[in-house]
């Protein structure tokens, strides 16, 4: 499983593994994490969902970009046009 850099700082991603649980009922569990920022997925019991999970963080993080971006220019789209219609004559509050 090939994993993407970190979507913070670019730095090398890695696999890190811990055993959790009694003698009797052992569990294997799988994080990734970055060695340049620390930044990291939670535990899983699977690793390839770790590993899934840490590669659509830049996807994520770039959709998170676009919706915040068109969510801050929708009330400046409105204030323009209301300005506008105001300058061409055009009144939608009575």
């Amino acid at each position: 499983m090939k994993l993407q850099p970190c979507p913070c700082c670019r730095g090398k991603a890695i696999f890190a593994d811990l055993i959790i649980g009694k003698a009797n009922r052992r569990v294997k569990m799988w994080q990734v994490s970055c060695t340049g920022c620390g930044l990291s997925t939670e535990m899983d019991e699977d690793k390839r969902y770790a590993a899934k999970r840490w590669n659509l963080r830049q996807e994520y993080a770039s959709l998170k970009m676009w919706v915040t971006l068109l969510a801050a220019l929708l009330p400046v789209s409105i204030i323009i046009s209301l300005l506008l219609g105001n300058l061409m004559g055009i009144s939608l509050i009575s």
